[in-house]
């Protein structure tokens, strides 16, 4: 029986991650990286991984991907015909005798009208769980990594302006969900249930504003704003018209709760406290201009 574990979107900043951390846990000669940027993948084939170039596009190269492997790991693909994308290498799975399917998706408690931030992984979730292949559903929390990006110009305004989420919302950091995703695909003992990677307690935006306030030596405060006016400063901003609804759908998702289920999973796989919001915004911040 093949032992190969197929890591797919290997260049990318998630599957690369998880990838770099089973090199520690699992023989090289195991793992097999997937994804489309070979010049990314490079330093695994230097450590003796096996590396495949494919695009889920294409059925013929996925099916030539998947055959022959024990376990598949699949990263949500960001095309816009993801859904056709995760379905196809699913099916092919099926087919092709995979016996643990492994799913990174985002926390979520069931509920609907979040759009595809949270959506589209609870099809791929169903889509997996019909397919009867045994499976293991990894559910992130939001990434400390996007921090910058909701924050916009509050360096500059004093003002943090986001949909409020009254309860909080679930944080932890890309490096550390990749590194405790990678301990659950090494170890059988860990599959076949849900794992929610989050931070131990939920982190409110007035928590984030005071962080932020430490990292830049200014306050910052939180102000909530409705969803429409949301939409509205995103377009003011320049952002691309197709991913407003995205980022709008995600505000929401964050604002009612469905990003949010603190616990220790992730701790407890690490073995020591995950980044906090403070750790990463100082990691995140423009070095300081030195003098002349």
């Amino acid at each position: 029986m093949s032992h190969k574990i197929l890591i797919t979107g290997a260049s990318g900043g998630l599957g690369g991650g998880v990838l770099d951390n089973l090199l520690k846990l699992v023989p090289a000669d195991r793992l097999v990286a997937l994804g489309r940027n070979g010049a990314r993948m490079e330093r695994f084939a230097q450590a003796g991984v096996e590396v495949c170039i494919a695009d889920f596009d294409d059925a013929a190269a996925t099916e030539k991907a998947l055959t022959g492997m024990h376990t598949v790991y699949l990263v949500p693909t960001a095309a816009p015909n993801r859904m056709e994308q995760h379905q196809r290498v699913i099916d092919t799975a099926r087919r092709t005798g995979v016996q643990q399917f492994i799913y990174s998706g985002v926390i979520h408690h069931g509920e609907v009208g979040q759009g595809a931030i949270v959506s589209d992984h609870q099809q791929t979730e169903q889509a997996i769980i019909a397919s009867g292949i045994p499976h293991t559903l990894v559910r992130n929390a939001l990434y400390l990594d996007v921090l910058p990006m909701i924050l916009g110009n509050a360096a500059g305004t004093g003002v943090f302006a986001y949909p409020v989420a009254p309860n909080g919302v679930s944080l932890a950091s890309r490096a550390d969900m990749a590194e405790a995703t990678a301990r659950i695909i090494a170890d059988p003992a860990l599959h076949g249930r849900p794992h929610a990677l989050s931070s131990p307690t939920a982190i409110t935006y007035a928590q984030v504003a005071e962080a932020y306030s430490r990292v830049i030596g200014k306050p910052v405060r939180h102000h909530d704003v409705s969803m429409d006016e949301h939409q509205q400063h995103l377009i003011a901003a320049g952002i691309p018209a197709p991913m407003i609804p995205f980022m709008v759908g995600m505000a929401r998702a964050l604002a009612e709760g469905v990003i949010r289920e603190p616990g220790n999973t992730l701790a407890d796989l690490l073995g020591r406290t995950p980044k906090t919001v403070e750790q990463a915004l100082r990691e995140a911040a423009p070095a300081p201009v030195g003098c002349h």
